[in-house]
């Protein structure tokens, strides 16, 4: 588009159905002129991505309307990983986490497709209007923004493939892919693209879109930001580039692999590997140390507070609401939530964890006894044994320690690529590759110099556990899962994997309707385009992913 971005956005209902969904409406348009400075809207990219608000249906009180960490809980939440531990009529993530009201109708899909397309129109608008036709020509500060909006914008296309791409799904009785939908991803839109050609976009091929924007967007951030210094956590990096070749290149192995071009699948893993090692030096990070993960003030929330993560972004206090912000969702010692859903562990997944690894403190052990658990409340002993429930997470916690205060304790960094990522990037692609040793070794050593601690010297090897390929990619994932719990990471690997997802079973602490299991890929990761889309640009309607609603028979013991 050479004037304007045209986006679709559905604007809100009065209606508030019963299971806590909003339905979506007729949708509207919004025009954003491209001619705003560079320098604001490279800056209001980040601002953009904590935004309570984003989709508009948070003044319906859609309490998921908070941008990118509510899509990270979203994700999460169908895993089967989380757990709610309190009241589930205050789970404002229901619907993923039960599997209810994802179709094309409900509100809900906005909090994927308007944002991640808003947040394209302004990295395209940063691109629109800086000439890269001689790199040499531009300024440190136009080189840079440049650099930005190329990083910003292949996130997001990689981001929106992975959400979007109808993979197969096998053992769910009325849910099938049809084979026309394989290997479609989401529609490209760039800065050239007109109004007309918006409104008769059909779905990209997965493939085109990584040749065509993901791939040649970040090799333009790289060759942009390879002599930039970013001043803090909050900037993107040199070293956050290379973790997102590392991320894209890993998703492209496992493609290529069940595409059954071994070539391609083994140079595609090795890149991923070649990356993430290239991120974890560049960056100069270190993982997390117990001190640092355990820290009752700053225990995942201050990115300045430790040395591990890559980038992440910044919640300022004046923009924090009691409700739409991660850390009121995700923190049970916050007090202006009272607990409410509360968030925890799949007990299964806790009983997992080597007593010896330091991370089984992020959730309340059943024997309390088992462990000193740090807090910022004044009266955590009496809270912890009389409030919250078995395996609620004390992972993270409110900014600052400030639990009685929504403006500060709400204003929390949001982690959105720590090193320790590219570590498990690094070992399960050099498996991939055809270096099952190696994969162990690196797995091996990770677990052993950050996360166990063993005083007879028997330290983690999962050597017997990793025979072969399948069964270290187990192993590898467990651990993942429970390194990344929360954070929005692991839903895009289990889809990528075709893993298996159980919240039903004798002993389940998950509530009754979230009991969901799925034998490999689950249904409700191929999420559906909202109605908004197909109605401004028809040709999608017939390229929608099937809608998974109610397809998953629940567990009843």
């Amino acid at each position: 588009m050479n004037n304007i971005f045209k986006m679709t956005v559905a604007a809100m209902s009065s209606c508030l159905l019963l299971d806590g969904c909003i339905q979506e409406a007729t949708p509207t348009d919004v025009v954003t002129d491209r001619y705003v400075s560079l320098e604001t809207t490279i800056r209001g990219i980040p601002a953009a991505l904590v935004q309570a608000g984003s989709t508009g249906y948070a003044n319906q009180g859609a309490g998921w309307d908070f941008s990118l960490p509510a899509i990270h809980l979203a994700t999460d939440s169908m895993t089967g990983d989380i757990v709610v531990t309190g009241n589930i009529g205050y789970d404002w993530f229901t619907q993923w986490g039960t599997n209810v009201s994802l179709g094309s109708d409900y509100a809900v899909g906005a909090l994927t497709w308007n944002t991640y397309y808003t947040w394209i129109m302004m990295a395209n608008s940063v691109i629109s209007q800086i000439d890269a036709s001689d790199l040499s020509a531009l300024g440190s500060d136009e080189r840079s923004y440049l650099g930005f909006a190329y990083a910003y914008r292949a996130m997001f296309y990689f981001d929106l493939v992975r959400l979007y791409e109808a993979k197969p799904v096998k053992g769910v009785d009325g849910y099938e892919v049809p084979e026309s939908l394989l290997g479609l991803g989401v529609p490209i839109v760039l800065p050239e693209t007109s109004e007309a050609q918006a409104k008769n976009n059909p779905r990209a091929k997965v493939n085109d879109i990584y040749n065509q924007v993901i791939f040649p967007d970040l090799d333009m951030a790289e060759q942009l930001l390879e002599y930039y210094t970013a001043p803090d956590k909050y900037t993107i990096s040199l070293a956050f580039v290379y973790g997102m070749k590392a991320r894209a290149w890993l998703e492209r192995g496992t493609a290529f692999a069940d595409a059954g071009s071994e070539a391609e699948s083994k140079e595609a893993y090795t890149k991923a590997a070649d990356y993430a090692r290239l991120a974890i030096t560049t960056s100069g990070c270190t993982p997390l140390t117990q001190e640092q993960w355990e820290d009752p003030d700053n225990g995942f929330n201050n990115a300045t507070s430790n040395n591990a993560w890559i980038w992440g972004l910044a919640l300022p206090s004046e923009s924090v609401s009691n409700l739409f912000c991660f850390t009121a969702h995700m923190s049970c010692e916050n007090e202006w939530s009272e607990y409410h859903a509360g968030r925890g562990i799949n007990r299964n997944l806790y009983n997992s964890i080597d007593t010896r690894d330091f991370r089984r403190h992020s959730w309340l052990d059943p024997d309390r006894n088992s462990y000193e658990y740090k807090s910022c409340r004044d009266d955590a002993d009496e809270y912890f044994s009389e409030e919250l429930a078995d395996y609620a997470n004390i992972k993270f916690r409110p900014a600052q320690g400030a639990y009685e205060s929504f403006s500060v304790g709400g204003a929390a960094d949001h982690c959105c690529m720590r090193v320790e990522e590219m570590y498990f990037i690094e070992a399960e692609a050099r498996a991939q590759a055809g270096d099952l040793a190696g994969g162990i070794r690196l797995l091996n050593d990770f677990m052993n110099s950050y996360r166990i601690s063993s005083a007879d010297g028997n330290g983690y090897d999962c050597t017997s556990r990793a025979g072969n390929l399948e069964s270290f990619i187990n192993e590898l994932m467990l651990q993942k899962r429970i390194e990344f719990w929360g954070e929005g990471i692991v839903m895009y690997d289990m889809k990528r994997l075709d893993i298996s997802t159980r919240r039903g079973y004798v002993g389940t602490n998950a509530p009754a309707s979230y009991r969901l299991n799925v034998d490999g890929r689950a249904p409700y990761w191929n999420i559906v385009i909202t109605r908004g889309e197909t109605q401004n640009n028809p040709v999608i309607a017939s390229q929608n992913n099937p809608d998974p609603s109610g397809l998953v028979d629940l567990w009843r013991g």
